[in-house]
């Protein structure tokens, strides 16, 4: 960040700078954050349970350790990554931040709140399959598929919808900020789908899972004939939250949940959410998680005026199709460290580049140093007297 005028901040203080802009804007659900550990296991089978669930979502938040490494994006898009240890470590657990190893964004309170959820439909016998439209690493389905598999509920199906490249292009605003344009441009965000695969799979969770790749707008539809128990988006956008809402909520069971990853943070997924809630009639309670994150649950069929959609960019219309972003293989995430020392050197190169300049004017011109020497003496004193 810079100001008109000024030389640009150097990567560090940047990061420093963006770490108190999210601090300030939500320092509440900051100081909320519970912190990062796991209960003991007992010698019964619940607390067991309870402990390997919680080791779980240590684990999926890279919290297992003293200390961890967050992603930031520079000025330019790109991005680097740091340490965050001590107190920096309330950014992760409140899912703050973003994760160079975990699996997740979603953070502590998120995570328990999922997993009873889960619980909650397990326990009261509510009808119907989980799935997550928007996974990223596959973080949060994990958790889902693990709490599904230590109650015994083999004979539910996860499904996890993403692209699985990132968000789909779109074209760039006249003006002002676009969020789908933003998103669009961030490499960070696509996860190919077979390291998503391998992320279950390594944390013994990969059986009842299935995957369902491509755009919401291509995929979500084909899975009408699913009852749903539990449906979590994060889509972030108006147009992926309202899509996800129109095709998954008609088939969400009486007594389901229905969460929300990003409905109190971005403005775009609330607005989706309570347009789709006001024109369909729905009235249960909008329950907020924490900084970040919401739920209802389901208490009675659908009421209101039926299947009507937005029409400020709700859904494409037929025959559109989204395309993905031509993207480079990723690569690794440069040190804020390494990003600082570039910074520096481009510096370096541009004064040398100046002075080489200065010096072929003075040799070119035995009237350029004495001139140049003057202008030297001459403008502080000058600039003295305002």
């Amino acid at each position: 960040m810079s100001t008109a005028g000024t030389a640009p901040e150097s990567p560090s203080v940047g990061a420093a700078r963006l770490l108190q802009i999210i601090e300030a804007r939500f320092g509440d659900g900051l100081k909320a954050a519970r912190d990062p550990g796991a209960r003991g296991p007992g010698s019964d089978a619940e607390s067991l349970r309870l402990a390997y669930l919680d080791l779980l979502k240590l684990t999926l938040c890279d919290l297992a350790g003293t200390r961890t490494t967050s992603v930031t994006r520079t000025l330019d898009g790109d991005v680097m990554s740091r340490e965050l240890e001590g107190e920096l470590l309330r950014f992760r657990t409140a899912g703050m931040d973003w994760p160079l190893h975990g699996l997740t964004m979603v953070g502590l309170a998120r995570l328990d709140d999922l997993q009873r959820c889960v619980e909650t439909i397990v326990a009261d016998g509510v009808e119907g399959d989980l799935i997550e439209a928007g996974t990223w690493r596959g973080g949060a389905s994990i958790l889902m598929r693990a709490t599904l598999d230590s109650l015994g509920e083999g004979e539910r199906m996860l499904y996890v919808a993403d692209s699985f490249q990132g968000f789909p292009q779109v074209d760039e605003p006249s003006d002002g900020y676009d969020l789908r344009v933003d998103l669009a441009a961030c490499d960070y965000l696509a996860i190919p789908l077979e390291e998503v695969k391998a992320n279950f799979a390594r944390l013994g969770v990969g059986n009842d899972v299935r995957f369902v790749p491509g755009f919401f707008e291509d995929t979500l539809s084909t899975l009408g004939d699913r009852r749903w128990s539990l449906v979590r988006l994060d889509g972030d956008t108006y147009d992926a939250t309202r899509f996800s809402l129109e095709t998954l909520y008609p088939n969400l069971s009486t007594g389901g949940y229905l969460v929300i990853d990003d409905y109190v943070q971005i403005e775009q997924c609330r607005e989706a959410v309570d347009d789709f809630r006001r024109e369909r009639g729905i009235t249960e309670p909008l329950e907020r998680v924490d900084w970040s994150g919401a739920r209802w649950r389901r208490e009675k069929p659908e009421g209101g005026t039926g299947g009507r959609r937005a029409t400020r960019d709700a859904a494409p219309s037929p025959g559109h199709h989204l395309h993905p972003v031509e993207r480079k293989p990723q690569g690794r995430v440069p040190a804020i460290e390494e990003v600082e020392l570039r910074h520096e050197l481009a510096q370096l190169r541009g004064r040398l580049a100046e002075a080489e300049a200065a010096v072929e004017r003075l040799s070119g011109s035995p009237f350029e140093g004495p001139r140049a020497w003057l202008a030297r003496r001459v403008k502080p004193a000058l600039q003295g007297r305002r």
